[in-house]
């Protein structure tokens, strides 16, 4: 019996101490700027953002954990692609083209505005779709920063997107 309250004081304890620790994280996620984000971002990637990684969700095809801060919108997530392999990814649903190219554009002079001048940035038409995509990279770096803005046709409408990512190229497609 005792072994047994021993042991559930140390399970409570334990849960303090992580609570503790995600709320001191918190409040230093929520005192960095936006440039300190998109910086922490790519350097995060190749480690698979750990200090960003919230509550998990397995899919069929990848892991997928709600995002610490967000950048485009307020579902940020990482996705966990296995191998190894992470991205970060937000989306925010627009009325319309001229929302989401407002928030595009915000977002792409705010990363220019963050990432130095040894990234490059690309910008044009998406590859398969209506909308455009600027791309950020920088030889030598792995990851990529990318933006897309672009239609979301359903059965009733055009909606469109805007997105943040960050991660591999060739997961960013």
């Amino acid at each position: 019996m005792m072994k047994q309250w021993v042991g559930s004081m140390l399970l409570v304890a334990l849960a303090g101490c992580t609570t503790t620790q995600e709320t001191e994280l918190d409040t230093k996620v929520a005192a960095l700027t936006t440039c300190e984000k998109v910086n922490a971002l790519v350097k995060g990637h190749q480690q698979g953002f750990p200090h960003l990684r919230m509550t998990l969700t397995n899919s069929r095809y990848m892991e997928v954990w709600k995002a610490r801060y967000h950048l485009v919108g307020d579902g940020c997530q990482v996705w966990g692609w296995g191998s190894g392999r992470f991205s970060y990814m937000c989306s925010l649903t627009e009325p319309g083209q001229e929302v989401a190219m407002e928030h595009f554009n915000q977002a792409k002079a705010k990363t220019r505005e963050c990432l130095s001048q040894d990234w490059i940035m690309k910008e044009g038409p998406r590859d398969a779709g209506e909308g455009v995509k600027a791309e950020f990279t920088k030889t030598g770096e792995k990851t990529v920063v990318t933006l897309i803005a672009a239609s979301s046709p359903t059965v009733f409408k055009t909606e469109w997107k805007t997105y943040y990512l960050v991660g591999d190229p060739s997961d960013l497609k």
